[in-house]
């Protein structure tokens, strides 16, 4: 079974992508900002993660660039699923390292059948 952190400092969304991913037959994990994730990413292993940018003490792009300097996360697939729309914000998160990146609202079905992309193209346990 594949295990997904999402972070997101809504408590809302974070509930929300775990109850869809869960109904997937994913292992979810959640952290409410980008300090919180980057410890459990550092002391689990996910088979990916989807995080927002827009968030207190860490953000999204400083989150994904702190675990794209270590070695055995430079292909943990990250999606990015934010309400941050603007050119410049989408540029400067594949920069940093996102496989891709979402704005919100997403259709749940899209979003699943991107996990179920990034895993599979990452070697990743897809169970469904």
């Amino acid at each position: 079974m594949a295990s997904i952190l999402v972070v997101d400092d809504s408590k809302t969304i974070r509930n929300l992508l775990a109850y869809i991913l869960k109904s997937k037959n994913y292992k979810v994990d959640t952290a409410s900002d980008g300090l919180i994730a980057l410890e459990k990413v550092f002391s689990n292993t996910y088979d990916l993660v989807i995080t927002d940018i827009n968030m207190p003490r860490m953000d999204g792009f400083k989150l994904i660039e702190s675990i794209r300097e270590e070695e055995s996360y430079k292909f943990l697939p990250i999606i990015v699923l934010t309400t941050e729309a603007k050119e410049e914000a989408r540029r400067l998160g594949i920069k940093k390292g996102a496989n891709l990146y979402l704005t919100k609202p997403s259709d749940p079905q899209t979003l699943v059948a991107y996990v179920k992309m990034l895993l599979a193209s990452n070697g990743g346990k897809n169970p469904a």
